[in-house]
């Protein structure tokens, strides 16, 4: 540790040494500098760029459904897998239930007897309405009594009556059978919506029973939910574009916030900004991602990176003053953009530097003016 910082302060005095260049001494008119050559200079300027501010998210599904059982059965087929997209009306799983086949046979079954009696109640209404109609000619034409003529009409009645019944009894019938073959239908689990299967949470030859959950179904369409400090809630507005960046899958894409919870973690200090996503289908529920707010703009001062020059661990630029004179100069970097590195400091806006050929100069030596 002790050798790494005498290097440290050999390598700065070095700088300071060579950045001073030849004094001249009292009494004389010049110093004699070495001539420069094959470089080129340019004056620094500034660069006005936005600032981030960045949190840390979990990518959500917008909308998000749980597919449950109706009835109890034993799981026959599974027929959707994890990850598999499915449309809305796909089947699932086969759930197997002996009570309920059972049930919807037996409505079946109660639909065609009640058929039968139907077509035997309408067969002897006929034939009653047919009698009936005999019978009153004759009772016109004074051929039969009255009370002949009366048990011929009530008969007629009977069986009009027997027909309604008939009807209701074939009606309920009907009724119980698609009761049952809804229930029936329970028995196959499909998807409400069109989407990725996200979860499964039953095998087969498992049981199940009203309200077990069996699958989650994800649509499409996802979501990033970052807390974010409660210092920016006011700087915070939906409908703002900001930067997601998803290191998992190495993608880098636009969002805009779709809605705000303004309410306060205590725990944390933080609100909750839900940033809606544009439909991908590399997205997935729990991915991990980074998103940046745009917090206003600043100055920064750039330089080309074959502008650096280095010695040990350290950074510097040539310096050209306006007589043409060349110093070497520490200078602290920050980030790097597109070829062109941050100075932090050791550099001010509107000196001019060596830009290329950094090779060719000399601390201390001169160029022609520019």
């Amino acid at each position: 540790m002790k050798s790494q910082i005498a290097l440290n302060l050999f390598v700065v005095s070095l700088f300071m040494l060579t950045g001073c260049g030849e004094k001249i001494k009292p009494g004389e008119k010049s110093v004699e500098r070495p001539l420069v050559t094959g470089v080129a200079t340019e004056q620094t300027a500034l660069t006005a760029e936005m600032v981030y501010y960045e949190a840390s998210g979990t990518v959500t599904a917008k909308n998000t459904s749980l597919v449950s059982a109706k009835v109890m059965g034993e799981v026959r087929e599974i027929r959707a897998a994890v990850s598999d997209r499915v449309r809305k009306g796909d089947v699932l799983l086969e759930i197997h239930s002996p009570d309920i086949e059972a049930r919807a046979a037996a409505a079946r079954e109660a639909v065609g007897e009640a058929g039968q009696g139907l077509m035997v109640a309408e067969e002897n209404r006929k034939h009653r309405e047919q009698t009936y109609e005999r019978f009153k000619r004759l009772y016109e034409e004074k051929a039969i009594s009255e009370q002949e003529f009366d048990g011929i009409r009530t008969q007629r009645e009977v069986a009009v009556h027997q027909y309604e019944l008939a009807q209701k009894t074939l009606e309920k019938a009907e009724a119980a059978r698609r009761e049952a073959e809804a229930f029936k239908g329970y028995t196959f689990i499909t998807s409400p919506v069109n989407g990725i299967v996200a979860e499964r949470k039953i095998d087969r030859g498992s049981t199940t029973v009203p309200g077990s959950p069996l699958f989650i179904i994800e649509e499409p369409v996802y979501r990033v939910e970052v807390p974010v400090d409660e210092g920016r809630l006011s700087s915070v507005r939906i409908g703002d574009q900001v930067i997601v960046l998803i290191d998992t899958l190495d993608m880098t894409t636009t969002g805009r916030a779709g809605e705000i919870v303004s309410r306060i973690d205590p725990l944390t200090r933080t609100f909750t900004v839900k940033i809606d996503l544009k439909e991908d289908g590399a997205f997935r529920d729990g991915l991990y991602a980074r998103v940046k707010f745009p917090a206003g703009r600043k100055s920064t001062l750039y330089v080309n990176e074959d502008s650096l020059v280095s010695r040990g661990e350290l950074r510097g630029v040539y310096v050209v003053d306006p007589e043409g004179v060349i110093a070497l100069r520490l200078v602290k970097t920050g980030k790097h953009r597109d070829k062109r590195v941050e100075i932090l400091s050791g550099l001010s806006e509107g000196e001019r530097i060596i830009v290329s050929g950094t090779a060719h100069a000399v601390d201390g030596g001169k160029i022609d003016r520019n």
